[in-house]
């Protein structure tokens, strides 16, 4: 009988080489330039800081100014008969002008929007070619002659609550022209400090006791 032949032995496979995580490069990490340190806040330059007052002549040349400007403007929005008169507002630094017409209350809207958009149209526009600003209110039927009364009448009762209780007050979120309203009108005042927080429309003014 012929012998069975043997199978041969199976060669054993080489092993995998294991997956090696990557070696560091030898070359160093480039070091990263130090950064300025930022300016502080006291040493920037601000915009009020290059603010010049008006002198009596430049503001019966802006009030002039902007009467004809608001004028014409109204009657471009097919304003029925505007009467525009106009005067400077000393503490406000800012010329207030006075709108009469049968349409007023157009002007007034639901909230005030569209004095609003005509008086930063009017403020733009007194504004541009000209070295210092010059804001500008339009006003009708005593709208904002009001709501800046309302605002004030507010914060006289928060510097009130403050002075009782010693806490900070917060108003409720209000725009730039009252939060400056607010602020030129208690600036001098021997026991409160204002300030501001927050941004946008959420901005609020706040009311602080001095410290002494």
């Amino acid at each position: 009988v012929a012998p069975v032949a043997k199978p041969a032995p199976r060669r054993a496979s080489a092993p995998r080489p294991e997956t090696l995580a990557p070696k560091p490069s030898a070359r160093p990490a480039a070091k990263e330039k130090p950064r300025p340190a930022p300016t502080p806040a006291a040493a920037q330059p601000r915009r009020e800081d290059a603010y010049k007052p008006l002198t009596p002549a430049q503001t019966v040349e802006a009030c002039a100014k902007a009467q004809a400007l608001v004028t014409e403007l109204l009657k471009l929005m097919t304003v029925a008969a505007p009467t525009v008169s106009a005067a400077w507002d000393k503490d406000m630094e800012r010329v207030k002008l006075v709108v009469e017409s049968q349409d007023a209350p157009l002007l007034i809207g639901r909230d005030g929007r569209p004095l609003e958009s005509l008086q930063f149209l009017a403020t733009l526009m007194m504004s541009r070619g000209g070295e210092t600003p010059v804001a500008v209110q339009v006003d009708a039927l005593s709208y904002w002659e009001k709501r800046e009364q309302a605002v004030l009448d507010e914060a006289r009762r928060a510097i009130a609550a403050v002075m009782v209780d010693g806490r900070p007050y917060r108003l409720e979120p209000m725009d730039a022209s009252m939060r400056r309203l607010v602020h030129r009108t208690f600036s001098s005042h021997p026991d409160i400090v204002t300030g501001s927080e927050g941004e946008g429309p959420w901005r609020k003014l706040v009311i602080r006791p001095k410290k002494k």
